[in-house]
């Protein structure tokens, strides 16, 4: 058990390091005049990515994918329209999310700090579900597991910044099941079939 800790924690360190070695996407958020933003983003390597502007009750506002992979993107958005309010501007782009809050109030545009969250890593072998999460908030991590849109169990992974952990499906039924990982920011999926 302690050699698969030990390889975790080293291969936890190792996507750490490609990953500051690398010279990560970055998205900007520029208020042009009154109720308008340029919002854009650049990385040095193409991918497919996913623009989401949504209000705070998660309504969305606009949304874009890319039909192919691309190194950048800009996009002109006036808020005039929506009125008053908080929105959130979201990035995903291979495993990495970055999102901005941007309020509007009285013709005039805040932006505020770029929060960037990456993907927690799965492997699923002999029964065991392994998760690797690096937990930016440093708050409360769940998992829960559904099938066929039912809850079945869930556990709390706890608030440390690194989340290395082990579930067993063993006693589980035959299937395919639904794993939502919930941390402070959002809800990441992935399947399981045993």
């Amino acid at each position: 058990m302690k050699t698969k800790t030990f390889v975790l924690s080293v291969f936890a360190l190792l996507l750490a390091s490609t990953v500051l070695a690398t010279k990560l996407p970055t998205m900007k958020v520029t208020p042009l005049e009154a109720e308008k933003t340029l919002v854009s983003f650049e990385s040095e390597m193409p991918a497919m990515f996913e623009l989401t502007v949504k209000d705070l009750d998660g309504t969305t506002l606009y949304y874009k994918k890319s039909e192919q992979p691309v190194a950048g993107y800009q996009a002109v958005f006036d808020f005039s329209e929506t009125g008053n309010g908080s929105y959130v501007v979201s990035l995903n782009y291979k495993n990495c999310s970055l999102s901005r809050k941007v309020v509007v109030w009285n013709n005039k545009l805040e932006v505020g700090e770029e929060i960037r969250l990456f993907a927690p890593v799965y492997s699923f072998e002999n029964n065991q579900l392994k998760v690797s999460f690096l937990n930016q908030a440093c708050k409360n991590v769940f998992l829960n597991v559904f099938q066929n849109g039912e809850y079945v169990t869930g556990t709390k992974l706890g608030k440390e910044m690194c989340i290395q952990k082990t579930i067993d499906f063993s006693k589980l039924e035959k299937g395919t099941y639904e794993i939502v990982l919930s941390d402070h920011f959002k809800d990441y999926e992935y399947t399981v079939s045993k």
